[in-house]
């Protein structure tokens, strides 16, 4: 009996000294229970009345709270209320760290202890280690003659330094701010000293938020000169951060760049800027003055309740040119916006005001428009009696330019459709719709271009057309797949014309005939035009489907206009009667490869007057995307004559921790094979270091941007300035 309480004051004794206040407790950390069950094990347990000690040796095994010490011997003086412990020490927290010790003796109620010989595993797989250590007051350990690190030892050769570690005459882990700090530092890469500071501090491995100096940039521009960036990271609270990050290129000035982020309670905040002091140009070369350019990217959400949300973003630089002459983005237009918007299952509303800054060659700010508002509403009605489905959608528009016309529009449009499906099996859908337009402009232009300054004009239009689809899908059933022929007819009919001149046009300049909008009422995406006249479309549609989920499928088509004039350009594909044939190609037989290949056929040679194929091919330890493009000269941008082009991109995981990228941007246009952009990165990364060299060439010419190469490299310590975590 004597024996039992003997054991049970030793274990309760020693549980209070590394359990309630563990030797690598953190300041959050959830205190046990010290009433709980204490399990003791031991091959010998001796009590000596004379020194009022209980000694237990060999295999000595204390466990509690799933916190475990194993020792050969463990001591307990009821006179100095000490613990000791002595050979082979090991201390397993439930957190998964591991301590190891020669010699751990503790007093003052156990809240002070010394150790010699420690080192300690973490749970993430860095390592501690130290002659010896004093633990004060239960809430921090000096440690002497220490060493952090958190590589992996070589497993052939555990004895060769790691990758990098850090050696200090004195270490401090404040167990309450969660901070490892370092006097008469060192800082050794692969055994090698690199640097030495006389005080250094970093968060503990628990962190997963501080503010502190992240991994700097360093690179090197042909035009730029040398690049160094160091950022910091201000966390100010749980909700809020602040990342500021100036930037020195050699040749040019300095870059402040900023990014300020907030969670509210039902929305966030995402506020970007750069300011920048550098060299004054003018037609492309420098006039030896310094000047002040700035860009902002800010961004804001709200959730207003369940079914409504609103923000802004807010996009501009001083200068066309400056944000791609930097490299801070590469954005062809930046767009402001603020906006409410609102969802339910089938509906859907929203009010927005949008301002535009083109970044193109031969953008200009004056002419950009300003749109605002721009309200729209879109309401789907539930199936009738007859299984069709009203759908209405409205749009109010007030567009206005410094110099060029300016436009106000309220649009109502409604159809209705209906489909039938057949006991043959075919499915038949009818539709009838209705749009209405009313527009008022202002120095308006006319078909030659020439603008009316001041003129006023009013224009409106009433536009209904009907549609029946006709569509066949016969399926049948193979060894592991299903087969699919789908004849497709789509008869449309509307008025001719509808496409006034005193209507502007400023949503549907961009279109494009292919296979998403064969088939369409509209074919624009719009409303300023509207596809007139009657016509037929026919196409069909082919397909291999597994039952393990690899595909094959073809889709071609083309359409017939036999009543009414053209509302397209020469160059669309459409002018004529008879279109072009237009279709895709979609091979995906396994989840690793996806190929898509789109064309459109000049109808009577048929030559290619637009060609598209991409490849992606995903592996384990391979990713490839290729995308190859053809557009005909008549069909490309005005001034850039025909086009043709490879966008590449090559990512491999040369070993487990070796990997390299290469992306490319080829042009092929007009014979020609000149390289526009490139980039080749090689990354080491392993669990407590990522070296990452790119270099970057670009052959890119526009007012103050010239071709350039340059490099760039990025080295990122684990712990020591990494964003989350590593």
């Amino acid at each position: 009996m004597r024996r039992s309480f003997l054991s049970l004051t030793l274990a309760i004794a020693l549980t209070m000294a590394l359990g309630v206040e563990p030797l690598w407790a953190q300041s959050n950390s959830v205190k046990p229970d010290s009433g709980a069950p204490v399990l003791l094990t031991a091959d010998e347990l001796i009590y000596d009345e004379t020194l009022g000690t209980v000694t237990a040796r060999g295999g000595v095994e204390l466990e509690q709270n799933g916190r475990i010490l194993l020792a050969d011997t463990v001591t307990y003086s009821q006179r100095g209320n000490t613990v000791t412990a002595s050979g082979n020490i090991s201390l397993l927290e439930p957190s998964g760290e591991v301590v190891f010790a020669e010699f751990v003796e503790l007093s003052d109620e156990m809240k002070k202890g010394f150790i010699r010989d420690l080192s300690v595993l973490l749970s993430d797989g860095s390592r501690f280690a130290a002659r010896q250590a004093q633990r004060v007051a239960g809430q921090s350990k000096t440690m002497d003659r220490a060493v952090f690190s958190p590589c992996n030892l070589c497993k052939e050769d555990p004895g060769r330094p790691p990758v990098w570690q850090i050696k200090a005459i004195r270490v401090i882990h404040d167990e309450v701010r969660r901070e490892v700090e370092y006097e008469d530092a060192v800082l050794e890469m692969f055994g090698i000293p690199v640097l030495y500071t006389p005080y250094f501090s970093h968060p503990d491995p628990t962190v997963k938020r501080r503010s502190g100096f992240l991994a700097p940039t360093i690179g090197q521009s042909d035009e730029l000169g040398t690049i160094f960036g160091q950022p910091y990271f201000w966390a100010i609270d749980r909700s809020r951060d602040l990342e500021l990050e100036p930037i020195l290129y050699s040749r040019e000035g300095v870059i402040l760049r900023s990014r300020y982020r907030q969670r509210l309670s039902r929305g966030e905040l995402d506020l970007g800027t750069t300011a920048a002091f550098v060299d004054e140009r003018e037609d492309g070369g420098e006039t030896g003055e310094k000047s002040t350019q700035a860009s902002a990217d800010l961004k804001g959400r709200w959730s207003l309740d369940d079914t409504w949300r609103a923000g802004f973003d807010y996009q501009q630089a001083s200068q066309r040119t400056y944000l791609r002459r930097y490299d801070l983005g590469d954005q062809q237009i930046l767009t402001s916006r603020l906006f409410a918007e609102g969802f339910s299952s089938t509906d859907y509303g929203a009010v927005n005001a949008y301002k535009f800054q083109g970044l193109r060659a031969g953008d200009r700010r004056e002419i950009s428009p300003i749109v605002a508002p721009f309200a729209e509403m879109s309401l789907i009605g539930e199936p009738d009696d007859w299984g069709g489905r009203v759908k209405f959608d409205a749009s109010l528009m007030s567009l206005t330019r410094a110099l060029g016309a300016d436009s106000r529009r309220l649009s109502l449009a409604g159809n209705w459709s209906l489909p039938h499906y057949s006991e043959a099996g075919w499915v038949t859908t009818v539709t009838a719709a209705m749009q209405g337009d009313v527009y008022f402009t202002n120095n308006a232009t006319d078909t030659t271009g020439v603008q009316a300054e001041g003129e006023e004009e009013t224009a409106g239009r009433i536009f209904p057309q009907v549609g029946l689809n006709w569509r066949y899908p016969l399926v049948r059933r193979g060894p592991r797949m299903n087969q699919l022929i789908e004849p497709i007819v789509n008869v449309v009919a509307g008025p001719n014309g509808s496409n006034p001149d005193e209507i502007p046009n400023e949503d549907s300049l961009a279109f494009e005939f292919d296979d998403t909008n064969l088939f369409r009422l509209n074919r624009y995406e719009g409303v300023d035009r509207v596809t007139s006249g009657a016509r037929v479309d026919y196409g069909i549609r082919l397909g291999v489907f597994g039952d393990s989920g690899g595909s094959t499928s073809l889709m071609v088509g083309q359409s017939y206009r036999f009543w009414g004039n053209s509302a397209f350009s020469s160059t669309s594909g459409l002018d004529e009667n008879l279109s072009d044939i237009v279709g895709r190609v979609h091979v995906a037989p396994r989840n690793w490869l996806d190929l898509l290949y789109r064309f459109r056929f000049d109808k009577d040679d048929l030559g290619p007057n637009r060609n598209e194929l991409g490849v992606r091919i995903r592996g384990d330890r391979v990713e490839l995307t290729a995308d190859y493009i053809v557009l005909d000269e008549s069909l490309s941008t005005t001034g850039f004559g025909d086009r043709e082009q490879i966008d590449f991109a090559l990512g491999a995981k040369i070993t487990d921790t070796w990997s390299a990228r290469l992306d490319l941007i080829q042009d092929l246009s007009s014979g020609q094979n000149t390289t526009r952009k490139a980039g080749f990165g090689l990354v080491y990364s392993d669990e407590c270091i990522s070296v990452g060299l790119r270099f970057e060439r670009t052959d890119l010419e526009d007012e103050d941007i010239k071709p350039d190469d340059r490099v760039f490299l990025r080295v990122n310590f684990k712990y020591l300035g990494a964003v989350q975590g590593f």
